[in-house]
């Protein structure tokens, strides 16, 4: 019987051990964001800026990971850089499906959508 237990208690170490080692999946698909992000950043450059607005629409066009859904600060960050450029109704709408999508941003988001609402 103690053989038996040990046996069982075996098993049962190997089973949680193999079951914690399980391939954990991203709520996001990022796509090349960290690449686009970082390059527009550091040249801002026609190229990069084009580069970082295609990333932009893919990940709002076709949201990827568990959650298949747009990632938190996407749908700002790309607005914004819309009304950066002048593109003051795309950029605003951008701003609002944010605050839809994440309510919790709307106090931040709001102040934004103020200042260029004027």
């Amino acid at each position: 019987m103690k053989n038996f237990c040990k046996v069982f208690l075996a098993i049962g170490l190997v089973s949680l051990l193999l079951s914690s080692c399980g391939i954990s999946s991203n709520l996001y698909a990022w796509q090349d964001y960290d690449n686009s992000i970082h390059t527009y950043t550091k040249e801002h450059t026609p190229q990069s800026e084009e580069r970082i607005i295609k990333t932009y629409q893919t990940l709002i066009n076709t949201p990827g990971g568990t959650r298949q859904a747009i990632q938190p600060g996407i749908c700002a960050e790309y607005g914004f850089l819309l009304l950066n450029m002048g593109k003051k109704e795309q950029g605003l709408e951008l701003l609002k499906k944010e605050i839809k999508l994440y309510p919790e941003s709307s106090v931040f988001i709001t102040r934004i959508i103020k200042q260029f609402e004027k």
